[in-house]
């Protein structure tokens, strides 16, 4: 028996005691883990046919996972590892067939395909998913049994759960060491002092040899006799950075409540949540945040005290961030009103991962989005092979997937993981009518008592999130009428609610690829009409007959030119039409790289489902993310009262009232990389762009002073006034750049959030990459004030 098959056997017998329980799970975790760190053969599977056999090893003290290339055992030394992942990247880890990739081998072994010399036993394989720069990339793995998978799963998903709830102060510590290995040029677990003059240019750091000498000097208190020059070990280069790391601002900041002894007690700490962060605390409650920040013995004084690093590990906790911590972690609003009254999270084409005419699908896709909270996804479906539809771009050269694969390995484990509140499922529909029954047979057997089926007959309002919560919704077109024959089974679809689809009406902006074909038009089928009820797809045939004749259930799709349109001809009736039923925006036809538009005018606007391509990198799904990262990111957000309540009010009319007044100081800059996270180039100039979006009135934009060849520790100290009439509809959106003399100023992280989320006095917030991961430990420190 190998060793991580009796490492995971260690002690499975029955047990009783829970102490001993405990004691037990984890020496067994411990041994997993150990056995980990030694390795063993997985098989890489990229299809049915492409099996690589690699060697793969986790070090849990740096958090990593790696594997090599060549699938031949090497030193354990990850430096030297081709390619390595940071538990910080990795999102889950699945046992059984559960990725695109599994699904597909699953199928080659359904039609009776075999693998020569190898019997593909689901038990043991499994599925590490990717996020960060990796989004929506697998590594699909096959162990030798499915102990060895069982012990792989155990170990990474416990690796993973340490690394999520580490502390800011020991990710920031991983990081330093991560450093440090990468600048140990010859790998002796140490550096000379040109090592750090390499290393502290790859930080973006400049200083005059002689203070950084004097630095190094400093911080190097061991002397080896067998070294031939001084050189920092991994401790010692902590201390070099931190004495390079200095925090002026922060230490002006400080020195205004500590005492003579430069040390704040719980009277200071409280006065200065008071003045500075509008915060009533009182003492003795102030002593709760002595010990948990304060990194020495002060904080086990008789009268706990606080020096300036525990003060600076207080400021750079989440609960000093500059949004409000409540706001993300708790689901704060009113969820019990109509469905209409909200803005919900929604992804277009939810399926492709790439551009819309040559594009992969996934059902990771599907995952990726419902992980991010998004709570309307869309399906494609057509007719597929055997009777089964699938899902793709139609008439493009877009991969197909199974409809039925989606429910059961994204919409039934995935739904409600993230959020509690409903899910919309976006069909558009181009089925035969055998195909439609398919589904509807799918959509019943696989979502089960998931599916909102209560009928909508005398329906005045739509019913809320809360009354829906842990429901699926099918939004299709529905049929006014059916009649089924009740001697052979079969059915007459007799009338449909016309129902508009993103093809029917983008059939001009996709000719190039589609030759202009016509898209076949299919009858509704009866069992999946049955299926329809608060979100019935119709056509829109104006805002004067919606006003008159539209139900509450009745919903329109509409393209981002025609919403345009309608916001420029009577805004007011649009809000008014977006109080009562349910719109939903989606990219025009043209935007085949799938590039977003820009969904604020829409949701100004009081458009619910404004749907965007969530594989974009631009800023209009930085946008997306930031609004609905908040209420907990549970996907719903109740829209302003004059969005929600008829009265006398008109967005198109000039505002009446005072606007609120935002006062931000933008401080400094920590650990700003250089663009892409590059470790190559010139050592950066960076600067910070704040700009308010929103209602047009409220839209400005400033930037600071670039501050030359400093990522490290850049100081601006540089305030903004914004006034902002409509501070329910604006986010604050800060970018950091590059200045470029000679070409384009690049981007190097931002972070957006809503207006009404700031939090008051001093705080940081993160810097987040392209594809909003986090660039840590990036930060910007910031004075926020709202009269």
């Amino acid at each position: 028996m190998d060793k991580i098959t009796s490492a995971y056997h260690w002690l499975r017998g029955d047990q009783t005691d829970s102490a001993v329980n405990q004691q037990r799970d984890q020496h067994e975790i411990e041994q997993i883990t150990k056995t980990l760190s030694r390795g063993a053969y997985l098989w890489k599977v990229r299809s049915f046919s492409r099996w690589f056999q690699r060697w793969f090893y986790v070090d849990a003290n740096s958090h990593l996972l790696g594997y090599h290339r060549s699938g031949y055992r090497k030193a354990m030394c990850f430096v030297n590892s081709k390619v390595i992942f940071d538990f910080g990247d990795i999102v889950d880890v699945r046992k059984g067939w559960r990725s695109d990739v599994f699904n597909q081998v699953a199928k080659e072994i359904e039609r009776g395909k075999h693998r020569p010399g190898m019997e593909i036993n689901e038990g043991a394989c499994f599925t590490v998913v990717l996020g960060g720069n990796n989004r929506n990339r697998t590594l699909d793995l096959v162990a030798a049994s499915a102990d060895e998978c069982d012990a792989w799963v155990r170990g990474l998903k416990h690796l993973l759960h340490l690394t999520k709830h580490q502390e800011k102060s020991q990710q920031f510590d991983r990081w330093l060491m991560k450093m440090f290995k990468a600048a140990d040029d010859n790998k002796d677990g140490s550096l000379s002092f040109d090592e750090c003059l390499t290393l502290l240019k790859q930080m973006n750091v400049k200083l005059r040899k002689s203070y950084a000498k004097r630095l190094f000097n400093q911080a190097n208190t061991v002397t080896r006799e067998q070294d031939k020059e001084k050189v920092l070990d991994a401790n010692e280069f902590v201390v070099f950075y931190h004495l390079l790391m200095s925090r002026p601002e922060i230490n002006t900041l400080f020195s205004r409540y500590a005492d003579e002894n430069d040390e704040l007690d719980s009277e200071g700490l409280s006065q200065f949540l008071d003045t500075e962060q509008k915060i009533s605390k009182h003492p003795d409650d102030c002593i709760d945040l002595i010990t948990e920040f304060e990194p020495s013995d002060l904080k086990q004084l008789i009268e706990p005290k606080m020096s300036v690093i525990g003060f600076t590990n207080m400021l750079l906790s989440d609960e000093f961030q500059l949004c409000n911590p409540m706001h993300l972690n708790e689901v704060y609003q009113d969820m019990t009103q109509p469905l209409s009254h909200y803005y919900i999270a929604a992804s277009h084409n939810t399926y492709l991962t790439g551009n819309q005419l040559s594009g992969e699908s996934t059902v990771e896709g599907y995952i990726n989005a419902l992980m991010r909270g998004c709570r309307c996804v869309e399906l494609d479906c057509w007719d597929g092979p055997k009777g089964e539809p699938v899902v793709y771009h139609g008439f493009t050269l877009t991969t197909k997937i199974m409809f039925h694969d989606i429910l059961s390995d994204a919409i039934k484990p995935y739904a409600f993981r993230k959020s509690d509140y409903p899910v919309i499922l976006s069909l558009e529909v181009h089925c035969s009518a055998e195909q439609q029954a398919r589904m509807a047979h799918h959509l019943a057997s696989i979502l089960g008592d998931m599916l909102y089926l209560e009928p909508v007959d005398d329906l005045v309002q739509l019913p809320s999130p809360e009354e829906l919560k842990h429901k699926v919704i099918v939004k299709a077109k529905k049929l006014k009428q059916c009649v089924r024959d009740s001697t052979d089974g079969t059915e007459e679809s007799l009338s449909a609610s016309e129902g508009e689809s993103e093809e029917e009406e983008e059939i001009d902006g996709e000719a190039a690829v589609n030759s202009g074909v016509k898209k076949p038009a299919h009858a509704v089928e009866c069992h999946l009409s049955d299926l329809v009820n608060v979100c019935q797809a119709v056509h829109f045939h104006g805002l004067e007959a919606a006003k008159k004749n539209g139900k509450c259930y009745q919903m329109s799709s509409f393209s981002e030119g025609k919403a345009k349109k309608l916001i420029s001809s009577d805004v007011d009736g649009f809000v008014a039409y977006n109080m009562r039923q349910l719109s939903r925006i989606y990219p025009g036809g043209k935007r085949a790289d799938s590039s977003n538009f820009n969904p604020i005018p829409f949701w100004n606007a009081g458009c619910q489902i404004v749907a965007l391509n969530y594989q974009g990198k631009e800023s209009p799904i930085f946008y997306n993310e930031a609004k609905f990262q908040v209420n907990q990111n549970c996907g719903y957000l109740l829209k302003p009262s004059y969005l929600r309540n008829p009265a006398s009010f008109s967005l198109a009319a000039e505002p009446s009232w005072k606007p609120k007044l935002l006062r931000l100081k933008v401080i400094s800059g920590q650990h700003i990389p250089k663009p892409d996270q590059s470790s190559e180039g010139e050592i950066v100039d960076p600067y910070v762009k704040v700009k308010i979006v929103g209602m047009e009135i409220d839209q400005r934009e400033f930037k600071t002073k670039d501050i030359h060849d400093n990522g490290l520790n850049p100081v601006w100290d540089e305030t903004f006034e914004f006034p902002v009439y409509y501070p329910d509809l604006a986010m604050l959106y800060l970018s950091v750049k590059d200045e470029n003399s000679t070409g384009a100023n690049e981007l190097i992280g931002a972070y957006t959030l809503p207006f009404t989320s700031l939090q008051h006095g001093f705080s940081h917030c993160p810097l987040l990459g392209e594809v909003r991961q986090k660039l840590s430990p990036a930060t910007l420190f910031l004075h926020v004030s709202v009269d």
